[in-house]
């Protein structure tokens, strides 16, 4: 990493995952305090992703948007079900692929056919609707539509 430049200290983040990207909730100077927030927000919020980072200043970046060089302290990931506070934990590694991937053809056929929802339609609605259309439209025209006596 580049060094930190004497006017720039190191900074701590905590972020939460949202949608494909993560959004910075706090940014402070103190790791104690930060990790203290951290495990605050992992108390209140535990079904959510939380990662607390280390943001060192680049010195040598020109000012397009990589002026921080980060390094992950702490992860909670909910599914890994760990306390608040304990650390990085290590994802397990994915099995081998059993095979080659499959088309999306041959997924379907082997979970086997996929039998389509009946939905009803509201047929009654669709021709009440229309109905009070052509009886509205109907007395529009003979009340203003035809030619006057």
């Amino acid at each position: 990493m580049a060094p930190v430049a004497a006017g720039q200290p190191t900074r701590f983040a905590i972020q939460k995952a949202r949608g494909k990207g993560w959004k910075t909730l706090e940014v402070g100077e103190d790791l104690d305090h930060a990790r203290a927030r951290f495990n605050l927000m992992v108390r209140v919020n535990p079904r959510a992703y939380f990662r607390l980072i280390q943001l060192d200043h680049n010195a040598g970046a020109g000012g397009d948007g990589i002026e921080f060089n980060w390094k992950l302290v702490e992860l909670h990931d909910p599914n890994q079900g760990g306390a608040a506070g304990a650390g990085r934990q290590a994802v397990p590694a994915r099995a081998a692929p059993r095979s080659a991937p499959r088309s999306a053809r041959a997924r379907t056929v082997a979970k086997g056919p996929r039998r389509r929802e009946k939905v009803p339609l509201p047929l009654k609605f669709y021709a009440a609707v229309v109905l009070a259309g052509l009886l509205i439209g109907g007395a529009l025209y003979l009340r203003y539509g035809l030619p006057g006596p």
